[in-house]
């Protein structure tokens, strides 16, 4: 068998991946958003919202244990038990994809009438139906290849799906509101259509890249040979490893519903909470939402506080934690290999890095994007202005509090190092029940009801890090220190928060909005390196720096680990 890619190559090729389909994200929602508003909005995150829970289910553990179990046969030469994994996988997939299309379809009415109280979005969600079944064919050609340690298709097929879903998501919706426009379409039906359309795009998009997989399968090469294939021994019965994918994947499907509970929870609660919320505070919100309730009409405002509050907030605001995301992907290995190596000094060094390489980042994209939300939001959605005036002040919550969020992203990945699998589960139910009761409350008080799911989640995230450090510190036997960590890149925050207010708003007001906003950024941005290199160099050294020690040793003990991490 052909020689394995290393385990940084392989990240490396990930990584890139990533960056490159966030990018294209981008491309796809903040176009897709000027074009059909915060009503269009809210029809496509309805769909998604009933996607993402049936597909996490059925499917979001396949990858990790198809990668686990073809990992292990590989590396113990049981080479025709590996292609029977990936058949067994495969047939697993397709049936578990024509249930879940087929559930989509048969319950697409009543969640679409009852549950999201959004009659228009039916159309969105039987468009994306199909995905799942495309989705989980997918994930069983990834976890086999990368149990085989070629990451390179699960990237392409990734890059190649965000392509698609960008133009055919944006051309189709475009096609549609051309049509409503030359009248072809009922002007009431224009934003469903256009959702519709975009969602179609998306499908599309996870076609192509199924596609993709399937051709490389068959006319592409495992570097499995004749001679190791005989070699090897009888694998067992197909039945049998299709039980065993099952027993393995449902705990963590079931876990990733549970640590993605909080967009189904917004699903349930926004739009018929502000909508209750209106019906009983009309001169209140009239007085301060005119331009939105125009927009969207009096009996579909609760819609287009949700599509607005996903489709651009949200939007905006997941920038940010993907990139603290991948700190702590990055940090992973390295803390995996000196907890398996028992040494806790490095344990406790590696994770102090990791959580100050959050702040670092995560902090000055925060208090400044807090700061010039509106216009950031302005020069992003330059049409939307109604859009815009219900998503300021969300959007500012979210930025304000967003260190929790980011810190319980990196905790969780210091929690899958060291193979405290159940933690993360247990945090985020207590989480999810906290953001719920508060989604309840907030949501029925008029003046903060608009940015009562950005406070909810907030303060849910909150308890999360506050019980997450204490799991930690329980977890490791070992005192981690926060304060110290924090204090330096926050003073460092606070003098880019508030040169970008000034710049913004004062320095630069007589330029263009696109030049003025590049310019506070560069400025911005210069001077927090400079005053965090002034106040404390080693910070940047520790995180920045390329350790050859390090990488020598993660590199030797991360293999060995790989297994234990993905499961």
């Amino acid at each position: 068998m052909k020689e394995k890619t290393g385990f940084f190559k392989n990240t490396l090729i990930l990584f890139t991946a990533m960056f490159i389909t966030k990018i294209v994200g981008a491309v796809l929602k903040i176009p897709l958003t000027n074009m059909i508003g915060g009503t269009g909005m809210g029809y496509f995150s309805t769909a998604y919202s009933f996607f993402n829970p049936v597909y996490t289910v059925l499917a979001a553990g396949l990858p990790v244990v198809i990668t686990r179990m073809t990992a292990q046969s590989t590396a113990c030469k049981r080479f025709r038990e590996a292609r029977s994994i990936k058949s067994a996988a495969l047939v697993l997939s397709l049936v578990s994809g024509i249930v879940g299309t087929a559930f989509m379809i048969a319950f697409a009415v009543p969640f679409s009438d009852y549950a999201a109280n959004s009659h228009e979005s039916l159309l969105s969600v039987l468009a994306i139906s199909p995905s799942v079944l495309f989705c989980c064919l997918a994930a069983a050609y990834r976890g086999y290849y990368e149990g085989l340690s070629n990451m390179l298709p699960t990237a392409v097929s990734q890059v190649l799906e965000s392509v698609v879903k960008a133009a055919m998501g944006l051309g189709l919706a475009g096609i549609v509101l051309y049509m409503g426009r030359e009248g072809t379409i009922p002007s009431d039906k224009v934003l469903p259509y256009c959702s519709a359309a975009a969602i179609l795009g998306v499908t599309l998009g996870e076609l192509c890249g199924t596609l993709f997989l399937m051709l490389r399968s068959r006319l592409g090469s495992d570097y499995i040979t004749p001679a190791e294939l005989e070699l090897s021994p009888d694998p067992p019965k197909k039945l049998k490893i299709i039980k065993n994918i099952i027993l393995q994947s449902l705990p963590i499907s079931l876990g990733a519903v549970i640590i993605n509970l909080g967009a189904f929870i917004d699903l349930l609660t926004i739009s018929g909470g502000i909508q209750e919320c209106f019906g009983k505070n009309t001169e209140y919100f009239f007085l301060t939402f005119k331009n939105a309730i125009e927009e969207s009409g009096t009996e579909n405002f609760g819609n287009f506080v949700y599509g607005s509050y996903t489709g651009i907030v949200l939007s905006v605001f997941m920038l940010i934690t993907s990139l603290t995301a991948l700190i702590g992907k990055s940090a992973l290995p390295a803390i995996a290999a000196s907890y398996e190596c028992g040494a806790k000094s490095d344990v406790k060094r590696n994770i102090s890095i990791l959580l100050s390489g959050i702040f670092v980042i995560g902090l000055p994209l925060c208090l400044s994007l807090g700061a010039l939300a509106e216009p950031v939001l302005s020069l992003l959605y330059p049409s939307r202005a109604a859009e815009i005036s219900v998503s300021v002040s969300p959007l500012t919550v979210l930025c304000i509090g967003g260190l929790p969020i980011a810190l319980c992203g990196g905790l969780f990945s210091v929690f899958q190092a060291i193979g405290r699998f159940d933690l993360p589960i247990k945090l985020m139910m207590a989480g999810s029940a906290a953001k719920l009761i508060l989604n309840l409350l907030l949501l029925r008080i008029p003046e903060l009801a608009v940015c009562g799911a950005a406070l909810s989640t907030v303060i849910s995230h909150v308890v999360v890090m506050i019980l997450g450090l204490i799991s930690l510190n329980s977890a490791l036997t070992v005192k981690i220190r926060i304060l110290p960590l924090f204090v330096k890149p926050f003073a460092a925050a606070a003098v880019c928060c508030l040169l970008c207010l000034l710049s913004n708003y004062f320095l630069f007001n007589n330029f263009s909005s696109v030049i003025r906003m590049l310019l506070t950024v560069c400025l911005g941005g210069l001077a927090y390196l400079m005053f965090l290199l002034l106040l404390d160099r080693r910070i940047v050294e520790e995180i920045f720096a390329k350790r050859k020690e390090n990488s020598v040793k993660a590199n030797g003990n991360a293999q060995k680990i790989e297994v234990k991490i993905q499961m």
